[in-house]
C-alpha cells in the first residue's frame, strides 16, 4: 500500500502540460497539438533519425543505380572459338557456349541468359549478331548490345542487334513494372503495420483468422488498384491484366504476411524497421529498371535476401517472356508468406505459454492473502469477540 501511495505522489509531482490529457486521448488532427514535454531533446533525436533515414536512402539508391556496370552478365555465345576464349577472360561475363544461333535465342527467351552473341568466323563480310531482351531490364540489354558492338569493332565486323523481348511502347524505359512492385510492397508493409495497431496483437486463433482475411483482402484491393492504373491509365500492360494482378497480389501477400509475423514477435517497432529495410535495401537490390547484373556484388547478394527482386523478375517473365522461369520467384515469394505465418504462430505459442506460466502465480496470491487475513483478525472481529465475552 505504501508503494502505491509513493508512486501516486511521484506522478502528481511531475509537471504536466496544460493540454496533456487531450494529447494522450488523441486530440484533434487539425492542429499540431501541444508539443512534446521534452521539446529540444526529442527535436534533436527526431531530426537526427530523419536525417539518417534520408542519407541511408540516398546512399543505397545512388550506390545501386548511380553507376551501372556489367557484373556477372550471363551470355550465351556460339561461333568462333578464339573469340569465345578471349571473352572468357573477362571477369564481368558468365558465358554459356551453345551450338547454334537458334539455341542462343532460346537461352534468352527462356531467361537462362541475359543476352546472346553469335560470333562469326574471321573473314570478309563478317557479322556479329547480338540478341538482347529489354523486357528483362533496359539497362542490361543496352550493356549486352554494347558488348556486341565492342566485339564487332575488334573483329572489324558489322554489328547487328535484335531485341527478342522488347518493352511496350508506353513503357520504353521499363520502369512501370518496377514502380508497380515498389508500391505494392510498400503498401503491403505499411498496411500490415497499421492493421496491427488497429486490430491488436494476434494472440488467439480467431484473431489469426481475422488478420489473415484482412491482409489477403487488402492485398487484393491494393493489387487491383495498381493493375487498374498501369493498364487503364498508362496502357502499359502487354498481356492479360489478371496475370499482372496475380503477381502483384502474391507480392503484397508475401511482404504483408512477413511484416505481420515480425510485428507479432517484435511489435510495431520491429515492423517499421523491417519496412525501412525493404524500402532502403529491398527495392535497390531488385535491380530496378536497370537489371540485376548491372549492380555490384553487395546488391546482387541482397537480391536473394529481399522479395522485391523475385517479384520484379516474376512480373517481367509474365509480361515479356510468356511465363518463362516463373517457378523460382513464385517459390521464394511463397517462402516469405509462409515465414510470416510461422512467425505469427510462434508468437501466439510464446504468449500462450507465458500466460499459462503466469496463471498459477496469480491464483496463488489470493490463497496467501486469505491466510494472512485469517492470521491477523480485523478490528471488527476483535470488537465482536470483546462483546461476546
Amino acid at each position: 500500500m505504501t508503494h502505491t501511495n509513493d508512486s501516486a505522489l511521484k506522478q502528481q509531482s511531475i509537471p504536466q502540460h496544460p493540454e496533456f490529457e487531450a494529447a494522450v486521448a488523441g486530440g484533434s488532427l487539425t492542429s499540431e497539438g501541444p508539443g512534446s514535454a521534452h521539446r529540444y531533446r526529442n527535436l534533436l533525436l527526431g531530426g537526427l533519425a530523419i536525417l539518417l533515414l534520408a542519407m541511408a536512402m540516398l546512399m543505397s539508391y545512388s550506390s545501386a543505380f548511380g553507376n551501372p556496370t556489367p557484373n556477372n552478365v550471363h551470355l550465351a555465345v556460339t561461333g568462333d572459338a578464339g573469340t569465345i576464349v578471349a571473352l572468357e577472360r573477362q571477369d564481368s561475363l558468365e558465358l554459356t557456349v551453345v551450338g547454334s544461333a537458334a539455341e542462343a535465342q532460346a537461352a534468352v527467351l527462356d531467361r537462362d541468359a541475359d543476352g546472346a552473341i553469335v560470333l562469326p568466323n574471321p573473314g570478309t563480310d563478317a557479322v556479329v549478331t547480338t540478341y538482347v531482351a529489354s523486357g528483362g531490364g533496359r539497362g542490361l540489354s543496352q550493356a549486352v548490345a554494347g558488348i556486341g558492338d565492342s566485339i564487332a569493332e575488334k573483329l572489324n565486323a558489322t554489328s547487328e542487334t535484335t531485341d527478342l523481348a522488347p518493352l511496350g511502347k508506353n513503357d520504353p524505359v521499363g520502369s512501370i513494372e518496377f514502380y508497380a512492385i515498389l508500391f505494392a510492397g510498400l503498401g503491403a508493409a505499411l498496411g500490415a503495420t497499421i492493421f496491427g495497431r488497429i486490430l491488436g496483437t494476434v494472440d488467439t486463433s480467431a484473431k489469426f483468422v481475422e488478420r489473415s482475411v484482412v491482409l489477403v483482402a487488402y492485398s487484393g484491393i491494393l493489387a487491383g488498384l495498381i493493375s487498374l492504373w498501369i493498364d487503364s491509365a498508362l496502357n502499359a500492360v502487354t498481356i492479360n491484366p489478371p496475370a499482372v494482378f496475380a503477381v502483384l497480389w502474391l507480392t503484397a501477400v508475401a511482404i504483408g504476411g512477413a511484416v505481420t509475423g515480425v510485428a507479432a514477435l517484435g511489435g510495431t517497432i520491429a515492423a517499421l524497421v523491417m519496412t525501412l529495410a525493404l524500402v532502403i535495401l529491398g527495392n535497390t537490390s531488385s535491380g530496378g529498371p536497370l537489371g540485376i547484373h548491372l549492380l555490384n556484388d553487395f546488391f546482387q547478394a541482397l537480391y536473394f535476401v529481399f522479395p522485391q527482386g523475385d517479384a520484379l523478375d516474376l512480373l517481367r517473365s509474365v509480361q515479356y517472356f510468356d511465363g518463362a522461369a516463373v517457378s523460382a520467384p513464385i517459390i521464394r515469394l511463397g517462402i516469405w508468406a509462409v515465414a510470416g505465418i510461422l512467425l505469427t504462430l510462434t508468437a501466439m505459442l510464446i504468449r500462450s505459454r507465458r500466460d499459462a506460466a503466469a496463471r498459477p502465480r496469480s491464483t496463488a496470491r489470493p490463497t496467501s492473502d486469505s491466510h494472512a487475513a485469517a492470521a491477523w483478525p480485523t478490528p471488527q472481529a476483535e470488537l465482536s469477540a470483546t462483546t461476546h465475552n
